[in-house]
């Protein structure tokens, strides 16, 4: 018997080899799709984090240069943070600066303005500036450390993790009315 070389392919190789190319396929775009799923994640992640550095830098950067900084609100409460400090967001040489929740809005907003914040009304508001930041808001807490020369920022928004900040601000003491009744050092009757 005579063998004739082969040609060309049977049909149930043909068939098998489409099967394997679906099947190779499906796989492909499985792993395709998890990869822009997973994508779009880390791309939102990515976002927040961005937008939450923002956030922290932007208090960071009123509270390092504030001469006056007053907190407010009992431990329950959300903190009102009152400042005058040499950051701006809006040209105003050393503006008064407010960090607060807005009831209303569930919103933390920054007030800016050449006025303090117990000054600003309807008549006057021309002299503000009011940043308002987009995500709801729960928690807004500044706490101050005993010895005065820390503040802890607490911030959690609707649905993430909190934002915990520590950060190094001595804070002005008082000042003593009897410091300027002492006799100096110096004088015979300070020395002894």
């Amino acid at each position: 018997m005579n063998h004739m070389p082969r040609r060309a392919f049977t049909l149930i190789e043909l068939v098998l080899s489409i099967f394997l190319l679906g099947i190779i396929v499906y796989f492909l775009y499985s792993a395709v799709a998890n990869l822009q799923k997973s994508n779009k994640l880390f791309f939102k992640k990515s976002q927040s984090a961005f937008f939450d550095q923002r956030l922290l830098s932007m208090i960071q950067k009123d509270l390092f240069f504030a001469t006056k900084i007053s907190i407010s609100g009992t431990s329950r409460e959300n903190s009102f943070v009152d400042m005058q400090t040499a950051n701006s967001l809006f040209d105003i040489d050393y503006p008064y600066v407010t960090w607060f929740i807005k009831p209303d809005l569930k919103k933390l907003v920054r007030f800016e303005s050449t006025l303090p914040f117990s000054k600003m009304n309807a008549q006057n508001s021309a002299w503000y500036h009011m940043s308002i930041i987009p995500k709801e808001c729960e928690i807004f807490k500044v706490y101050q450390s005993k010895k005065k020369a820390h503040l802890l920022i607490y911030i959690q928004f609707k649905g993430e993790a909190p934002l915990v900040y520590e950060f190094f601000k001595p804070m002005t003491p008082a000042v003593d009315k009897n410091a300027t009744k002492r006799k100096p050092a110096n004088s015979p009757a300070g020395r002894r």
